[in-house]
């Protein structure tokens, strides 16, 4: 179906280069695009001609119902969905009647394409979720979607391989199904024997899991984590690496008072934290990590046990505020 906006941009763009009126028809013959704007919205006697008649219909002379031009059919998978109309001598406009039509049907099915995809995307999101509800108790009916969909064996042990870009993925397997997922794209493999060899971009994979919401839920915490410690590097980074990661499926809940002084200065001081944590809590090597002056630094630290009353010097306030910092960022 050809919409009014649609027909609009049609006109409005041809029209530019088309020294002629443009009317175009709905499949009932009203005019819902004209280069006449007072004509949109009202009967074209042609252009139900030619829906009725099935064929071109041109108009060789005006007369008080109709006026002169040529009037053509727009056929879409054998039905009529609307009608192109250009005002003037038939011989004249006959051509520009044809591309005007092929502009058209090309425009339809660019946006029935986009509409499938769109359509495909978003029943695999669905299907992703319902997954992830399941909580590893596939039910028969689930299966049988994935498998037959998309080659998904639910209950058969996985490996996930996200990535944030959809190249790295179908360089690694060309054939598997590519889940949009969480900012990036997810895939799911039988084995990774393979995988350092067929990749030096950055991916993260999961262990071996019969439960895909595990899998997921791994992956999620150990990317956040990475990208909270800024320590994402190019290449495998296995979700089973990286033991921190695990503390965010933890009960350990943060204290609430605490949590809410990291919220006012998490944004500034984040930087300074990570990197004296990393640097295992030395001035020096942390102002010259942050390129910032020794005194800078000693006055962030001072400032940080200021507003949040938790000294970063003392290794388990300096856990406690690592651990709330990232607890803060990975849940905004």
């Amino acid at each position: 179906m050809l919409t009014n906006s649609q027909a609009s941009l049609i006109v409005s763009k041809l029209m530019e280069d088309i020294p002629y009126n443009i009317n175009i028809m709905n499949e009932l013959g009203i005019i819902i695009a004209s280069g006449d704007s007072n004509r949109i919205g009202t009967s074209h006697r042609a252009a139900e001609r030619a829906i009725k008649e099935k064929k071109i219909i041109e108009v060789y002379r005006d007369t008080h119902l109709e006026k002169k031009g040529t009037n053509e059919p727009i056929i879409y998978e054998g039905t009529i969905i609307g009608v192109v109309g250009i005002t003037g001598d038939p011989n004249e406009v006959r051509p520009f009647t044809k591309i005007v039509k092929t502009v058209s049907l090309l425009l339809i099915e660019e946006l029935n394409i986009y509409k499938q995809k769109e359509e495909n995307r978003v029943a695999k999101n669905n299907l992703l979720k319902q997954i992830i509800r399941s909580e590893g108790m596939y039910t028969e009916s689930l299966k049988k979607e994935a498998n037959e969909k998309y080659d998904l064996e639910l209950g058969q042990p996985y490996y996930g391989v996200f990535a944030e870009k959809k190249e790295i993925l179908r360089a690694i397997a060309s054939k598997k199904e590519l889940f949009e997922w969480s900012g990036g794209f997810i895939i799911f493999v039988e084995t990774i024997d393979s995988l350092k060899t067929t990749t030096k971009e950055f991916v993260v994979v999961s262990s071996s899991e019969k439960n895909i919401g595990q899998i997921l839920q791994d992956i999620k915490q150990t990317y956040a984590i990475l990208s909270f410690l800024n320590t994402k590097k190019d290449g495998v980074n296995k979700t089973d690496s990286c033991y921190l990661a695990n503390l965010f499926s933890s009960s350990l809940p943060p204290n609430q008072e605490l949590l809410n002084k990291i919220k006012e200065v998490a944004p500034e001081y984040v930087e300074t934290l990570i990197s004296f944590a990393q640097n295992n809590k030395s001035i020096s090597d942390t102002s010259l990590e942050l390129h910032i002056h020794r005194n800078t630094l000693n006055y962030r630290i001072q400032k940080i046990e200021e507003l949040t009353g938790k000294n970063p010097r003392v290794w388990y306030e300096l856990w406690e505020l690592f651990y709330h910092f990232a607890y803060f960022s990975l849940n905004n």
